[in-house]
């Protein structure tokens, strides 16, 4: 479909989710016409709360922690790494053996009493830019939640969730018709996000 006949085309490259997350990212939008070229810049500013919710969404995987119940270390935290995709209502969802000790913590605990956190941090390994945030300079976030076991045969968006985690961790199709291996929802109870080294730290909304 062409557009209007003004004879303007104006295009807007996304801007880097890093850039966007860990500062205001900056797009170059350029105006082309038959007789005059153009150039201008778009300031692109999130509120926190978008922020979070964006670490959330761009990351796949983070660091999931559960309450130990192993002898010696009872009530201790026991933090591994983890992968991890979103629902439809943007909650993260796990894929977990039955057999890890994450799954023993949670269900040792009970699920209906049973609370952890799911921490996720902004890769900028993937940031062509050289000058990128590291380390700590990088924005993250804390989900601590209560977990819900999913059932495929009550939950409706079941399918979705299998397509969803599927697509973004392939080698998981090889597990998820065993019965050892379960979904599991988090129930966001408190959220906290930093955006950096320094700078600013707070309590986000979970609606």
């Amino acid at each position: 479909m062409k557009p209007a006949s003004s004879g303007h085309v104006r295009i807007y490259p996304l801007a880097s989710t890093a850039a966007a997350v860990n500062g205001d990212a900056t797009a170059a939008a350029t105006s082309t016409d038959e007789t005059n070229d153009a150039s201008e810049q778009i300031n692109i500013r999130l509120n926190v709360n978008e922020k979070a919710r964006t670490v959330l969404s761009v990351c796949t995987s983070g660091t999931l922690c559960t309450t130990s119940n192993h002898d010696g270390i009872e009530g201790a935290p026991f933090g591994s790494f983890v992968d991890y995709v979103l629902d439809d209502d943007g909650f993260p969802v796990l894929l977990m053996s039955d057999l890890s000790m994450h799954t023993k913590n949670i269900l040792d605990a009970g699920l209906d009493k049973a609370m952890v956190t799911l921490f996720a941090q902004i890769d900028d390994k993937s940031n062509a830019n050289q000058n990128a945030e590291k380390g700590q300079d990088v924005s993250r976030c804390s989900f601590t939640a209560k977990v819900q076991k999913i059932d495929p045969k009550d939950a409706e968006d079941y399918d979705s969730i299998r397509m969803k985690y599927s697509i973004a961790h392939a080698y998981a199709d090889q597990v998820m018709d065993s019965p050892r291996f379960d979904f599991y929802r988090l129930i966001p109870q408190a959220i906290y996000y930093v955006g950096g080294f320094g700078v600013l730290s707070k309590w986000v909304d979970v609606n």
